[in-house]
């Protein structure tokens, strides 16, 4: 479904990626773990287009992403909920909600959507006229991750989701993102939160200074010592 080939990555002259090379299989979850400012983040931004310096080639379901703008992205159905979420504060949840649906492949069936994401995360429908900002943080994610949803992700790229999320919540998260993939939603998900990432995903990619040094499945991971001195606190 993804395959990335040989990324460099830069912002200005520095170099962030370096010959990142990853798949992404349809009806999978992919989780990139490692320490901060590995880079994680920035495979995402440079999936969704918003790295505009990135040398070798990305290809989504056969299609090579070269020259193709962000929002062109959007309506091939490759979705980026951004690390903080980033609502619109003084907007209600609802319309929080509905701006996940601007695209045109999304925007035909928004009602449709918008009463299938209420089924799943009643709360939201529940404090769908109260403003995002006053949310708690864990529904501030779940109005994120909605958003999201409401684009009709072929992709759904999750950058950090669970960051400074209470445990309950953080738990909540990768429940929920097991139920988006039995929904049929593909996912790749950066989070620092190794341990539940790799329990979540079916494989698993490990980044050090920009570069993948270690890849396997979810279990390989957990099992690797070297992996889990570094990382897991084991």
């Amino acid at each position: 479904m993804l395959h990335l080939h040989n990324i460099n990555s830069f912002y200005g002259e520095i170099q962030v990626l370096r010959e990142i090379s990853l798949h992404v299989q349809r009806g999978e979850i992919v989780a990139i773990v490692g320490a901060n400012a590995a880079g994680k983040s920035t495979i995402l931004k440079s999936i969704s287009g918003t790295v505009l310096k990135v040398e070798g080639k990305i290809e989504f379901q056969g299609n090579d992403l070269t020259g193709i703008p962000a929002h062109q992205r959007t309506e091939m159905g490759l979705i980026h909920v951004p690390e903080g979420r980033r609502l619109f504060p003084t907007m209600t949840v609802q319309e929080n909600l509905e701006m996940g649906a601007y695209a045109k492949r999304a925007r035909l069936d928004r009602q449709k959507t918008l009463d299938q994401i209420y089924e799943m995360l009643p709360r939201l429908q529940e404090r769908k006229k109260q403003q995002a900002g006053s949310l708690s943080g864990g529904e501030q994610q779940m109005v994120a991750i909605g958003r999201g949803l409401m684009a009709k992700p072929e992709l759904l790229m999750l950058d950090e989701p669970t960051l400074g999320l209470a445990p309950i919540m953080v738990q909540w998260v990768f429940d929920f993102i097991r139920q988006i993939r039995d929904s049929g939603v593909t996912i790749l998900i950066v989070e620092q939160n190794a341990t539940k990432a790799l329990e979540v995903a079916d494989r698993g990619y490990v980044l050090e200074n920009g570069q993948i040094v270690l890849e396997g499945t979810g279990q390989e991971l957990l099992n690797n010592q070297a992996l889990r001195k570094a990382y897991l606190g084991a």
